[in-house]
């Protein structure tokens, strides 16, 4: 379930549906969501671009992400 009232951060991926299908960043330890913060660049760029295998990412507070709108991105 979605809760509108938390920025949490969602992230949708050039190959698979672009702003169009968003997933939760999870924390890789406790599988718990991650809030949208001044990190959350950085912990997305370590966790889905690893061993020379770059992937296409953008990344959204849920108010955002709701509307089919990446705020932050790699390409």
């Amino acid at each position: 379930m979605i809760d509108l009232n938390k920025e949490m951060a969602w992230v949708t991926f050039l190959e698979d549906g672009w702003e169009t299908k968003w997933f939760p960043v999870l924390c890789p330890v406790t599988g718990r969501h991650l809030e949208f913060d001044d990190t959350i660049m950085d912990h997305c760029r370590f966790q889905f671009n690893r061993e020379n295998n770059w992937v296409s990412f953008g990344i959204s507070p849920t108010s955002q992400m709701v509307m089919g709108h990446s705020v932050k991105d790699n390409l």
